[in-house]
């Protein structure tokens, strides 16, 4: 970069709140080998409830109590798995100029999460379907060891109703397959809509968004409100989902130098800074389609 004007450092970047890597829990890798995938086991389902013997004694019925009846399994274990997936920002960097900034690295940092939403919610990375799980999903699929890489979404509201509904479906639906805090993934043009209707209350302690029932909202950049089945909502529309908990590992930016790429003409030299996610969740997965707007 060359001219009479000074050069001068622009606005520090601030990321878009109640992104995805936020709303998710962060394990400690044990080493690097998380990127080539990993399994784990969830134990979903539900439980029972019995009485503890004959000797109950019940009231005004003028009998005994009968024997328990034997314990059945309730729940059982489901082998899943999730795949990585690499974002990256490349360009040709001038070499002189700006010697103590990584354009690179800036520029990554400008467009990881976006990009992060949009494989997270579609599945999709370098225009493959390679990432597993995630939101946008119809079908179940299993790898070679009959591992659960992708669950089907459950639509609980399939046709556009009110935002109140379809938040209301999705929080009683994950309280009755799931019972712990989840989470619901709206895009980012639908929280006016929930705002407007009161479905969404801040905690004072750390900002995050959450629905009338307790799970956290995540509103990342790159969520598109496309349905299970890939296709866009209807206009006025957006699908949202809704999870277990999230968890998630990324690893440290890295940045490359392409010496090939040279440009004497322009001193320019090609440099790309990447860094790779993964995201899995428990048990539940969930869809449900909500009108878009304020009430009327």
């Amino acid at each position: 970069m060359a001219g009479i004007r000074g050069i001068v450092d622009g606005p520090d970047f601030v990321a878009l709140p109640n992104a995805l890597w936020e709303a998710a829990q962060h394990p400690a890798p044990s080493g690097p080998h998380w990127q080539q995938g990993v399994t784990w086991t969830d134990w979903c389902g539900g439980a029972g409830t019995a009485y503890a013997d004959e000797c109950i004694a019940v009231t005004g019925t003028g009998g005994s109590v009968p024997a328990a009846p034997p314990l059945e399994p309730t729940t059982g274990g489901l082998d899943r798995g999730a795949t990585a997936f690499t974002v990256y920002a490349a360009f040709d960097c001038s070499l002189i100029g700006l010697p103590d900034v990584d354009q690179a690295a800036q520029a990554l940092d400008r467009s990881e999460a976006f990009q992060v939403g949009r494989a997270f919610w579609t599945g999709r990375a370098g225009g493959i379907a390679t990432v597993w799980p995630h939101l946008a999903a119809d079908d179940d699929l299993d790898d070679p060891h009959g591992i659960r890489l992708q669950t089907a979404a459950d639509t609980v509201l399939a046709a556009a109703d009110d935002p109140a509904v379809a938040i209301g479906r999705l929080d009683g639906a994950l309280a009755d397959q799931y019972g712990g805090q989840g989470a619901v993934h709206v895009p980012v043009a639908a929280l006016a809509t929930l705002k407007s209707r009161s479905l969404i209350r801040m905690d004072d302690a750390d900002g995050v968004l959450r629905t009338p029932g307790g799970n956290r909202i995540v509103a990342a950049a790159g969520y598109t409100g496309s349905g299970p089945d890939g296709s866009a909502a209807p206009d006025g529309s957006a699908w949202i989902y809704a999870t277990g908990a999230l968890f998630g590992y990324r690893s440290d930016v890295t940045v490359r130098e392409f010496p090939g790429t040279f440009d004497r003409s322009n001193n320019t030299v090609r440099k790309q800074a990447s860094r790779t996610y993964l995201f899995g969740w428990e048990c539940a997965h969930l869809a449900a389609l909500m009108t878009l707007g304020v009430p009327t």
